[in-house]
């Protein structure tokens, strides 16, 4: 008997194509061609056969012997599958230690001497399995990974992913100075084997979009790298039409220690922009300390910030300003920054981003005097405009925006918003069950959820929107069912 070709999803269907927006479908069907492995359509309170609706979605008749029917239960829904846009995963080695530590001396402590390890092969084939492994089972189905200084080991990262089914993009960490004896590389190594990195990876396909592992560019930050590394990983980016991904303002010692680096550039922003790594697939991590001329610098060049709170807060780093970027229409997603981050969840970076933008709401309330109350009410008289951005900065981020940051967000971060993001027509199918209702779940049922029980019957999308309230605050990987990448499942409990 033949694999069916489609499949139907049957049930409720959670997106958010916008920022704010969670569009709930409590009764919908979605259809997957699994050939090509993106959506076919979407339908709303749909009672045709799955078999009608695909010959219905792609204009011409389908037996139902080629159609497979997913049934979602009262407890689940299907959402699309979040995308981590910055993690290290060699740092997976020493996950949950040294957080008493700021981010220099705890890159000393423990990055470089773990990340060093990786010349042993044997290593990288056994850890990495298991680390990819856990992440899938998170339920990321996009990840922005950054490897270490070694070729092989990075190629054994890619095969990895490639064998697990996730989707990512994968670099080549480059490091030329400032770093110990025992893990760096000349200027010239590094872009060598940058470039052989590539060609390993893609071959003459390194630009790619389709492509389920992809390299990207990834100087490790810029006290590391030289003038000439930076300016040489530029070129190979536009050569090669790939993504770029680095550390931003992220601690204070980090920001000082970079300008003092390049003391003729205007900001730390324009040290990668000089070197030809700023754009509309740039992703930078952190962006906590950001000045204006950061701040400018990256909105006019399209470069994405992957907000990283579990990270931030491990480290003492700071409190990235989430509401400042996104009022001056900069992309922002969600990173785990394993090992930074203790959490490989981007659930965990969802709450995390939530306690962030209150305790920056709450810093800053307190530290008002009323003397500065009252210049605040004075400008908003005369300056009516900025009375309205420091009004926006001040809401709190909403479920609806938290899932926008975990899916369509960090897809807008790694350029692939027009492919990901959200469940629309002719996008790439990857997406999640949730199941809402597991063994020893931690989301209590809809049925002693009073707020949700008293809307089951007369309102199932107002239900529907507080369930995925209590997933985005309440849920982990024992609800995460099914993970699909591409059309293809990758994991099921």
């Amino acid at each position: 008997m033949s694999q069916p070709t489609y499949l139907v999803f049957r049930g409720c269907i959670i997106d958010t194509p916008t920022l704010g927006t969670l569009r709930v479908r409590a009764n919908g069907a979605l259809g997957v061609d699994q050939l090509s492995g993106r959506i076919i359509g979407v339908a709303d309170q749909e009672t045709a056969t799955s078999a009608d609706l695909v010959s219905m979605w792609i204009g011409q008749a389908v037996s139902s012997s080629k159609v497979e029917t997913v049934e979602l239960s009262a407890d689940q829904f299907l959402m699309p599958g979040l995308i981590d846009t910055h993690t290290h995963a060699p740092q997976f080695t020493f996950l949950g230690l040294g957080h008493d530590l700021p981010l220099m001396d705890w890159l000393e402590k423990y990055t470089f001497r773990h990340e060093s390890q990786f010349k042993d092969t044997a290593l990288a084939s056994s850890f990495y399995k298991t680390a990819i492994a856990r992440v899938v089972r998170n339920g990321v189905t996009f990840a922005a990974y950054y490897g270490t200084i070694h070729v092989e080991a990075n190629c054994i990262l890619v095969d990895t992913i490639r064998n697990a089914g996730q989707r990512a993009f994968v670099g080549k960490v480059c490091m030329d100075v400032n770093s110990p004896s025992y893990y760096s590389e000349t200027t010239e190594e590094s872009l060598q084997r940058t470039e052989e990195f590539i060609h390993t990876v893609m071959g003459d396909n390194a630009g790619d979009d389709s492509a389920l592992v992809r390299p990207i560019i990834t100087p490790r930050f810029v006290p590391t790298c030289s003038a000439e590394c930076l300016h040489g990983l530029g070129q190979l980016a536009q050569k090669y039409n790939l993504p770029v991904q680095s550390h931003l303002c992220e601690n204070p010692d980090e920001v000082a220690f970079a300008k003092s680096c390049f003391p003729k550039q205007k900001s730390y922003s324009d040290i990668y922009h000089m070197a030809g790594l700023y754009g509309p697939r740039t992703i930078m991590a952190h962006c906590v300390h950001m000045d204006d001329d950061d701040i400018e610098l990256v909105r006019q060049c399209g470069v994405g910030v992957s907000h990283c709170p579990n990270s931030n807060f491990s480290l003492s780093s700071g409190i990235a300003d989430v509401r400042r970027f996104i009022d001056h229409g900069i992309p922002v997603g969600l990173g785990t920054d394993v090992g930074g981050g203790y959490a490989p969840s981007i659930l965990d970076a969802m709450r995390m981003a939530a306690a962030a933008n209150r305790a920056l709401i709450a810093t800053r309330r307190d530290a008002r005097s009323k003397d500065a109350e009252s210049k605040v009410m004075e400008a908003a008289e005369t300056k009516p405009n900025d009375a309205a951005a420091d009004h926006t900065e001040a809401a709190p981020l909403n479920a609806a925006e938290l899932l926008f940051l975990a899916t369509q967000g960090g897809a807008r971060v790694m350029g692939m918003h027009e492919q990901l993001g959200s469940l629309d027509p002719g996008k790439l199918f990857d997406a999640l069950v949730v199941d809402l209702a597991v063994p020893n779940s931690p989301v209590p049922d809809a049925v002693t959820t009073l707020a949700v029980h008293e809307h089951l019957d007369s309102s199932p999308v107002d239900a529907w929107k507080l369930r995925a309230e209590q997933f985005v605050f309440l849920a982990d990987d024992r609800n995460i069912a099914c993970v699909y990448v591409g059309g293809k499942l990758i994991h099921s409990l």
